[in-house]
């Protein structure tokens, strides 16, 4: 690690690259003329580099990339912005964010095709959320389902609520009986299944069908959806869309997207979630007709929260980014033309 020969600048600098370090982030500081003057051991290695010469090198070139996708540097302490800066002669693509400081400016750096400590620490709490709603649906289905069977049982043996036995059933009664009572421990197991099968802690890296996230998320999002009086619908491509990847994780993000839309969106909203493709392009859609909170895309894509940013939808809307991306994937905010917004998750097609 190399640091800038001013003596002064050795405790902030210690400072943050321990901030950065914790957050999974590369760091950079620039002196007032705008060159690197001190980098921490990631930023090294997300660069490709191995000293501040090369550094500085690399550092121009992706200053040239960001100029060409039309953002300037920006000069006042209270401008941002963000970019993707593709590396060239790799396949890794970085996402970096720039703010002002005393005497130069900070750079901060990530990878998008991972997740940092904070990305972890939001996925845990999104899955706690999905939990919790998804017990709510087990409670209830399993509830039902234990009520009939009881109710089967009853008239199984001739004896109904309340009263003695009346005597035998009639063999095709009981029949009827029996089949009741196998439909519903049917549905006990794959009301079961969707708790049991949770688990995304498991290296998840395989081919699955991008369609049976939308349904499964679908099958989460029901109870929520009719406490919030939200109409839910689901449009799925009549083919299979093979994905290879995390499916829990690209499930949970797509739950904890719906879940701030239903918080935000008022009574008798709609709100559809899509799987489709388009050549080899696969995509998931989460459209509704709610507008997005004011300030919300641009906290989307920061690399360093604040304080005004945590707990709210843009940690959902955050998350997904971070994790579409760690899929090699693509995630988009559009607005439908009207007052809707529409999210997007679009990914390459896998091979079957």
């Amino acid at each position: 690690m190399e640091r800038s020969s001013a003596e002064g600048s050795a405790p902030v600098a210690a400072a943050l690259d321990a901030l950065a370090t914790s957050m999974g982030l590369g760091l950079l500081l620039l002196d007032s003329t705008g060159r690197p003057a001190f980098s921490n051991r990631a930023a090294f290695d997300l660069l490709g580099c191995s000293d501040l010469d090369g550094v500085a090198a690399r550092w121009q070139a992706l200053l040239a990339v960001m100029v060409t996708q039309g953002d300037a540097v920006p000069e006042a302490a209270s401008r941002a912005f963000t970019a993707d800066l593709p590396l060239q002669g790799t396949t890794r693509f970085l996402r970096g964010e720039i703010r002002s400081a005393a005497g130069g400016r900070e750079v901060f750096l990530k990878d998008r095709r991972s997740l940092g400590t904070i990305d972890i620490e939001l996925l845990r709490a999104s899955r706690m959320r999905e939990w919790s709603h998804q017990c709510d649906i087990v409670v209830h289905e399993a509830n039902g389902a234990l009520n009939s069977i009881q109710f089967a049982l009853e008239l199984l043996v001739g004896q109904w609520p309340g009263q003695e036995a009346s005597g035998q059933v009639r063999e095709s009664q009981g029949r009827n009986h029996v089949t009741v009572i196998r439909e519903n421990l049917d549905k006990l197991k794959n009301t079961l299944r969707h708790l049991l099968g949770a688990d995304d802690t498991a290296p998840a890296s395989g081919v699955f069908d991008l369609r049976d996230v939308v349904q499964e998320a679908i099958y989460t999002l029901r109870m929520p959806s009719r406490r919030h009086r939200i109409d839910l619908q689901s449009r799925v491509s009549a083919t299979a869309l093979p994905l290879k990847g995390n499916r829990a994780r690209i499930r949970q993000v797509l739950v904890g997207i719906a879940l701030s839309r239903f918080d935000s969106l008022a009574q008798r909203s709609h709100l559809t979630l899509e799987a489709n493709a388009e050549g080899q392009k696969l995509e998931i859609v989460c459209r509704d007709d709610g507008p997005l909170a004011e300030g919300a895309r641009a906290a989307i894509f920061k690399l360093m929260g604040t304080e005004s940013d945590a707990g709210t939808a843009a940690d959902a809307f955050r998350l997904a980014r971070a994790v579409v991306e760690s899929e090699a994937g693509e995630f988009q905010i559009d607005n439908d033309g009207g007052s809707g917004t529409v999210f997007h998750f679009v990914f390459s097609r896998s091979a079957p």
